[in-house]
């Protein structure tokens, strides 16, 4: 039995992890359920996701929520001071007992990719969200909200600049682009005009996120204009990256830029590369860190160190081990 044991729970926009660890890092349960973001299914929609992720949680570990000594939350969709009020109601209905980080799903993805919590975290999946923490626990972070509030990047993004390039190669104002024929390929036209007519009149969908993959392809084999789209966006989140540190006066130190999310997983060098320039040139000693455990994790961590703990790195590699078998 579990006398002091852990909970973490990631919301994102697409799943909801829940993780229950012992007071060592081993992992004693793990819970999956569907979106947990309010702002996409509503506040009850979410509380039912943070809800389903504890009960399997729990059920798989054979405990009951009094055997959970605190819990770390990080929520998708708590992004502005008046989010509180929605959402610390939510958490209280949970019924889990102790103290309670309450955190912007950032937070959790840093503390689990940096072993003190500090350093400097890119989200990068359907959007981007770049978000810091300083040694005397600081915090600043972009709005998440899109390019009309500064985050360029994210498989949205890329897809919108993909679509831009293609209908420039068109019209001759941009050069040739082997992402003309991936996205011919995708909607099955016979040709650009044809395929772009059908955007504009609304008889064909927009091009999803899911064709990020193809630009990552295209750069890869050589295509200049898709190599151009993949820098452009590791520029921008470098430069929004480089505003945190210098908000949060980190440049002297040394630290880690987690990169997480979906867009990571293509491995490309060229955007690390195009992340680090600014970055680098704000702080030096700062190192690029693929984050390889679930975010989940940090929502462990951030518990421990609630309740009065301070897991060290050990403790946190451990976690991180189980974490991943069990969410894999």
């Amino acid at each position: 039995m579990c006398a002091n044991c852990y909970l973490g729970l990631d919301a994102g926009g697409t799943k909801t992890h829940a993780l229950i660890a012992d007071d060592r890092g081993h992992v004693r349960g793990a819970g999956v359920a569907g979106p947990g973001n309010w702002e996409g299914v509503g506040l009850q929609g979410a509380l039912s996701a943070y809800r389903e992720a504890l009960e399997s949680a729990l059920a798989e570990a054979s405990l009951s929520r009094a055997h959970l000594a605190a819990a770390g939350y990080g929520l998708a969709g708590y992004d502005w001071p008046g989010d509180a009020a929605r959402l610390e109601p939510l958490i209280t209905g949970l019924g889990v007992p102790g103290p309670h980080a309450l955190v912007n799903d950032t937070a959790v993805a840093l503390r689990a990719g940096a072993e003190d919590g500090v350093g400097v975290v890119i989200i990068s999946g359907t959007g981007t969200t770049i978000a810091g923490r300083n040694p005397a626990g600081e915090r600043w972070r972009t709005f998440g909200e899109g390019e009309d509030l500064g985050d360029t990047g994210g498989a949205c993004g890329i897809v919108s600049a993909m679509l831009r390039a293609v209908a420039r190669a068109y019209t001759g104002a941009g050069p040739a682009t082997a992402l003309t024929d991936a996205l011919l390929a995708h909607y099955g036209a016979p040709d650009v005009l044809t395929m772009l007519e059908g955007l504009v009149r609304g008889t064909a969908p927009r091009p999803p996120a899911s064709l990020a993959p193809r630009v990552f392809a295209a750069a890869e084999g050589g295509d200049a204009v898709a190599a151009d789209i993949i820098r452009h966006v590791g520029h921008e989140q470098g430069v929004n990256a480089a505003a945190i540190i210098r908000h949060l006066e980190m440049g002297a130190l040394t630290f880690p830029v987690v990169l997480a999310g979906g867009l990571f997983r293509a491995r490309s060098s060229e955007m690390v590369a195009a992340i680090m320039a600014p970055v680098r040139a704000v702080a030096p000693h700062a190192h690029p860190r693929l984050l390889h455990a679930p975010p989940v994790v940090g929502g462990v961590l951030l518990a421990m160190e609630a309740s009065g703990r301070a897991p060290n790195a050990a403790l946190q590699a451990r976690l991180a081990s189980e974490a991943r078998e069990r969410l894999a």
